[in-house]
């Protein structure tokens, strides 16, 4: 946070990459109470020095159980975050056509989509639409993009799809969605 806030229009907290070992305990409530407690006293500070205020959200992970997300939701509306950022990669394997269905780490793209659309409309659900979501995952084309927004989510993120349909995806999105910019 002192390296970047100057930099950045937000800071992402990524409490759930399923590729580093023992992350994702973070997004229990009384260790994402712990970690958040820090960040805001050190973004305050970072505020004061810079004049600026920057916007924090946390990334969670598709995989959390209904408890688990409401218990870290929690977390995030007793910090007051920003935001939080929906989903990163899952451990989950659906139905996968792959010679590399098995391997471990972090799953991405098109299999994601609807475990993320789910997980938003949840975060949207239970924090009543007070909590701005950024939606990522899964999103390989604008109907993607639309189940997100419709979900919930204020926001698009797009990586896999910029992998396999490159730079242009985001002006088909746009046009899809009948966005002008």
């Amino acid at each position: 946070m002192r390296t970047f806030a100057r930099y950045a229009d937000y800071l992402a907290v990524n409490v759930s990459s399923p590729n580093t070992v023992g992350l994702r305990s973070l997004q229990a409530r009384a260790q994402l109470t712990e970690l958040l407690t820090e960040l805001q006293a050190e973004r305050q500070e970072q505020a004061a020095a810079l004049g600026k205020n920057v916007p924090l959200l946390v990334k969670l992970a598709p995989d959390l159980n209904e408890h688990e997300l409401a218990d870290a939701l929690e977390a995030l509306m007793d910090a007051q975050v920003d935001g939080v950022i929906a989903t990163n990669t899952t451990l989950q394997r659906p139905k996968l056509n792959s010679a590399n269905a098995r391997e471990t780490g972090g799953l991405s793209g098109a299999p994601l989509s609807a475990l993320s659309t789910h997980l938003i409309a949840r975060i949207n659900a239970l924090t009543s639409g007070k909590l701005p979501i950024i939606a990522v995952g899964g999103v390989m084309d604008a109907a993607e993009a639309r189940a997100k927004l419709d979900a919930g989510a204020a926001l698009v993120q797009v990586y896999t799809g910029l992998i396999y349909s490159g730079p242009g995806l985001v002006r088909e999105i746009l046009s899809g969605l009948g966005t002008q910019n």
